[in-house]
């Protein structure tokens, strides 16, 4: 449970005979996370000789597949069942549909451009409809010319160009869409006193003849394209609906085999055997025994030691209910393999930090509906489940700690008491039942507390560190007991100054900083004892509990003392009431925001860092669950 679980390196050699058999079995147990092998003598392995043809097949099924999906609701469909290699190889020789599909798409393709193409000229005619009766196809002569556009004011314009030789202007009231006929000698002109005035020409679509003949003949073809592109459609969607499931199941199939033929290339291969190598969770080193022990003669089992200088793949192992904590391990940097696993820590120190921030009884209970409903909500999200299982954690202790500080929605239990006496009409309590730590009363006190708490936490990281350290190399494992050392000697010094102890603690706390200072240098040099003020920093970091849930509490004190409903207040309570129930349960969400963020940050970037380096791998098996999901 504090450390990752036991692994073991298997070596597994077996007779090329026997190899894709024992692929199969491999791939279906998921027990081995297989690793490049390289054995004395041995070449590398290849993919086997069906691998470039699968990989061909699968290809051409997600090609069909891509023209297939526009045409089904995909999220409707069940994930495809996969289907033995060789009779997935069998089906797709009778794969008949591929001709088909493709013609259809390159004509609703096809379709679809010649429909766009006759809008745009539809709504180009549109736009010239009051020249009904005028025969465009006529117009460009030798001699004569034209030009049709929009301009403003049609008039003035008008006026100009009439004066050049025999060019005349027809345009209709109202618009500003003007043909402009000329003699081909006055073009220059004319295109120069259009220039001018910001004329803006409509270039007329080849073959247009009279406006009102053009747009029925475009939106009679349109309408036809139309009416074949839906049959297309409708086609294609037939197929697809047909043999969408078939062709993923193909695709299914195929992935696995392809994955089977591949991981050869990871293996050391000889003219008659391969050698496998991988990685294994000690527990289940008995299934893999047995499953190469169908292969007699064929096939033959090592375990193949290993020390430090070898980095196995990492497996969490922590009881359910420390789901949301190990997320929080897989996130920022798994541990080695030979390193203790944070989760349970975290399990236990983050929701302490987070309680000691909100540490309010009625924001816990806030804090745990809330939670409870982003869990509900987010049942399926890997990320916000965790995260919401995380509030639910630290609402208990956060609940406790408000009784301790005597915190009941920014009021004292005595006060909320009273105001809820206030409204029943009687007066439930004659005084304070308990006298609380007071956050707000005692803010120095409460400094210190969290500063001690940084230094225990600390102090815990450092003796994680050192058992981390001890068979790995004595010298770091020395290392971080001459910082428990620094910690030690420091907080008894300080105690002992300042008179919370007797001051002859003080010289001896000093002397045990010197030797730990020493001890320091003698095992990290110089780094080390430059590191010295980072410590302090590292404590010091821990008071922002005090200040964050200080900043928590003026606000909610500010909401009581502005928008507390009372009973003399008649009418404008009502109006209150909301505004004091979402104010409230803003700073609330905010508190839980800001306490998960700080209590993270100081178990993961303070805490951690004291006894954990990082940078495991996650374990990986061969395995069809690893298979890529089909769409």
């Amino acid at each position: 449970m504090l450390r990752p679980k036991k692994m073991k390196r298997a070596r597994v050699i077996v007779l090329k005979a026997s190899v894709e058999s024992l692929i199969k079995d491999l791939h279906e147990a998921g027990l081995v996370d297989i690793t490049k092998t390289k054995y004395g003598g041995l070449e590398e392995g290849r993919p086997l000789a069906s691998f470039d043809d699968i990989s061909g097949q699968l290809l051409r099924l997600r090609s069909i597949l891509t023209l297939m999906e526009p045409h089904v609701d995909m999220k409707k469909l069940p994930q495809p069942e996969a289907m033995e290699g060789q009779k997935a190889l069998a089906e797709m020789k009778k794969l008949d549909v591929e001709e088909r599909l493709r013609s259809l798409t390159q004509e609703a393709t096809a379709l679809s451009e010649q429909v766009r193409e006759l809008e745009s000229k539809a709504l180009v005619i549109d736009r010239v409809l009051h020249f009904g009766s005028v025969d465009f196809s006529r117009l460009g002569t030798r001699k004569l010319g034209y030009r049709v556009g929009e301009i403003t004011p049609v008039a003035k314009v008008k006026e100009e160009l009439e004066r050049i030789g025999d060019t005349s202007v027809v345009s209709k009231s109202g618009s500003n869409i003007i043909l402009v006929l000329y003699d081909r000698k006055d073009e220059a002109a004319v295109d120069s006193a259009l220039a001018d005035a910001g004329f803006n020409q409509i270039e007329i679509p080849e073959g247009t003849t009279t406006p009102f003949e053009t747009i029925n003949k475009l939106n009679a073809e349109n309408e036809a394209k139309k009416t074949r592109l839906e049959a297309v459609k409708k086609d294609l969607a037939a197929i697809s609906r047909v043999h969408i499931n078939r062709i993923r199941s193909l695709i299914r199939s195929l992935d696995i085999e392809a994955q089977r033929a591949e991981v050869t290339s990871r293996f050391a291969s000889s003219k008659y055997a391969y050698v496998v190598e991988g990685w294994i969770v000690a527990d289940e080193y008995g299934k893999l025994g047995s499953i190469v022990e169908k292969y007699g003669s064929d096939a033959m089992l090592e375990d193949a030691k290993f020390g430090h200088e070898v980095m196995p793949p990492t497996v969490l192992d922590n009881p359910k209910v420390a789901a949301p904590f190990e997320f929080i391990t897989s996130s920022y940097s798994l541990p080695n393999y030979f390193e203790l696993d944070p989760s349970m820590a975290y399990f236990l120190g983050l929701p302490i930090l987070y309680a000691m921030i909100v540490g309010d009884v009625l924001y816990g209970v806030m804090s745990l509906l809330i939670a409870m409903w982003l869990m509900k909500k987010f049942e399926k999200s890997y990320i916000m489940s965790n995260v919401s299982k995380l509030w639910f954690y630290s609402a208990f202790p956060t609940m406790l700690f408000g009784i301790i500080f005597d915190e009941w929605g920014g009021m004292s239990h005595y006060h909320l008491l009273e105001w809820l006496g206030a409204w029943l009409g009687t007066e439930l309590v004659h005084g304070p039942l308990y006298s609380g730590f007071h956050r707000m009363e005692n803010i120095l006190t409460l400094v210190a507390i969290t500063a001690l708490i940084g230094f225990v936490h600390l102090g815990i990281g450092f003796a994680l560190g050192a058992i981390n350290e001890w068979h790995h190399s004595k010298k770091h494992a020395m290392a971080k007991i001459a910082w428990i050392g620094v910690e030690a000697g420091g907080l008894l010094a300080l105690l002992g100054g300042i008179g919370l102890i007797s001051q002859v603690f003080m010289p001896a706390g000093l002397a045990v900083v010197v030797l730990s200072v020493i001890a320091l240098g003698m095992t990290e040099g110089v780094v080390g004892v430059i590191e010295l003020p980072g410590l302090l920093g590292n404590i010091l970091s821990y008071t922002r509990i005090a200040a964050i849930g200080v900043a928590g509490i003026v606000i909610a004190e500010l909401v009581n003392q502005a928008l507390k409903p009372m009973p003399s207040q008649g009418l404008l309570a009502i109006i209150f009431i909301p505004l004091f129930i979402g104010l409230h349960a803003l700073n609330c969400f905010i508190a839980m925001f800001e306490s998960l963020i700080q209590g993270g940050r100081l178990n993961i970037v303070e805490f951690k860092s004291k006894f954990m380096h990082g940078g495991g791998v996650e374990f990986n098996p061969f395995s069809l669950h690893s298979t890529k999901e089909v769409k």
